[in-house]
C-alpha cells in the first residue's frame, strides 16, 4: 500500500472515530474545559513528561550498552526526541521507532543491533504496560471488576516476548507479515532481539524502568485531571493509561487522533469522569507531549555527525 493511501486511510479513521465520538459526547464544551486547566497542574504534568522521557532514554541506553554498543546519554536523548517528534507531529508512514533505529545505525554501524535495541525496548515496554495496569488493581476498591481485562492485557504482552524468544515462532511470524525478500534479511535482528530478551541483566532493569515510565505517564494524566478539577484515583490512571496507549499504537488513525479521545472517554467513564472532561485531558496530553517533542525537529536537521562509538555514559559490563 502506498504511503499516500495509508495516510488517507488513517485520516478517514480519525474522522470516523471523531464523528462517532461527537455522536455521544458534546464536544462543543471541550475547548472551554481545556482553557480551564490550571497552570500549576500543567507544570506538574510537563515535569512528569520530561521525567518519563529521561527514564525511557535510560532504559534504551542500558540495552545498547549491554549489547556492546554504548552511546552518550545526550546522543540517545537527541535520537529519542527526534523519534518522539516523528510519532506525534508527522502523519507519514515512517514512525519514530524507525527513525531511532536509523539514527542509531549511523552511530554504531550495526543495523541488527540498532533495530534490535528499539524492538527489544518496545517488547519489554509492552510487558511494563501490563504490569503497571496490574499494580493499579491494588489501589482500586473493587479490583475484581478489572482483573480479567488486566490479566488478558498482561498475558498478550508477555506472549509477544515469548514468541520472540522461540526462533521458529519468531521467524514464522516475520515471514507471515513481511514480503519474502525482506524476511530473509531479518535473521540478524531477530538474534539480537532474542539475545537482549534472554539476558536477565537487560530484562530485569529495563522491565523495572518500563514500569517506572508507565507510572510517570499515568502521573501525567493524574496531574491533568487535577488541573481540570476532576478527582481521579491513582488506580484508575495506572490501569487505564497503559490500555489507552496500547490502543493508540494500532495503525487506525493519524497520530492517534480520534482513537485516543474515544479511549479516554470510554475508560475514564468507569472512574466517573464526564466524557467531555476525558476528551479535554486527552487533547491536553497530546498537546503537552507534542510541545515537549518540538526540539526533535531541529535536532533531526542537525544530526549529521555520528557520535563517538563506545562513549562511556553507560558502563554496565558488556556481554557481546
Amino acid at each position: 500500500m502506498s504511503g499516500r493511501r495509508q495516510i488517507a486511510l488513517k485520516a478517514a479513521g480519525s474522522a470516523g472515530l471523531l464523528a462517532a465520538l461527537a455522536w455521544v459526547v458534546d464536544l462543543g464544551g471541550v475547548p472551554e474545559r481545556m482553557a480551564a486547566l490550571s497552570p500549576k497542574g500543567l507544570a506538574m504534568a510537563g515535569a512528569a513528561v520530561v521525567a518519563a522521557i529521561a527514564v525511557s532514554v535510560l532504559k534504551w541506553g542500558v540495552i545498547l550498552a549491554r549489547r556492546g554498543h554504548p552511546l552518550p546519554a545526550l546522543r540517545l536523548t537527541r535520537h529519542y526526541l527526534v523519534g518522539l517528534f516523528f510519532n506525534n507531529l508527522l502523519p507519514g508512514t515512517v514512525g519514530g521507532d524507525a527513525v531511532r533505529a536509523w539514527a542509531t545505525t549511523r552511530d554504531t554501524g550495526e543495523v541488527p543491533e540498532a533495530v534490535g535495541s528499539v524492538v527489544t525496548e518496545r517488547l519489554i515496554a509492552g510487558a511494563g504496560l501490563g504490569l503497571t495496569a496490574a499494580i493499579g488493581l491494588v489501589f482500586l476498591p473493587d479490583p475484581e471488576r478489572f482483573a480479567l481485562p488486566v490479566a488478558s492485557f498482561l498475558g498478550i504482552n508477555l506472549g509477544l516476548i515469548g514468541v520472540m524468544l522461540l526462533p521458529r515462532l519468531a521467524d514464522g511470524a516475520v515471514r507471515a507479515v513481511l514480503p519474502a525478500g525482506w524476511a530473509a534479511g531479518t535473521s540478524g535482528t531477530l538474534r539480537a532481539i532474542r539475545a537482549g530478551l534472554s539476558d536477565l541483566r537487560i530484562l530485569g532493569p529495563v522491565l523495572a524502568l518500563s514500569v517506572l515510565f508507565q507510572c510517570l505517564v499515568a502521573a501525567v494524566n493524574a496531574a491533568l485531571f487535577w488541573a481540570l478539577g476532576v478527582p481521579v484515583g491513582l488506580g484508575a490512571c495506572l490501569i487505564f493509561t497503559p490500555m489507552i496507549f496500547a490502543l493508540t499504537m494500532l495503525p487506525l488513525s493519524l497520530s492517534g487522533f480520534g482513537l485516543r479521545e474515544a479511549a479516554y472517554a470510554y475508560f475514564f467513564a468507569f472512574a466517573g469522569v464526564p466524557m467531555a472532561d476525558a476528551v479535554a485531558v486527552s487533547l491536553a496530553f497530546f498537546a503537552l507531549v507534542a510541545l515537549i517533542s518540538l526540539p526533535g525537529a531541529p535536532l533531526f536537521l542537525l544530526s549529521n555527525r555520528p557520535a563517538h562509538i563506545g562513549a562511556p555514559d553507560f558502563k554496565p559490563e558488556v556481554q557481546p
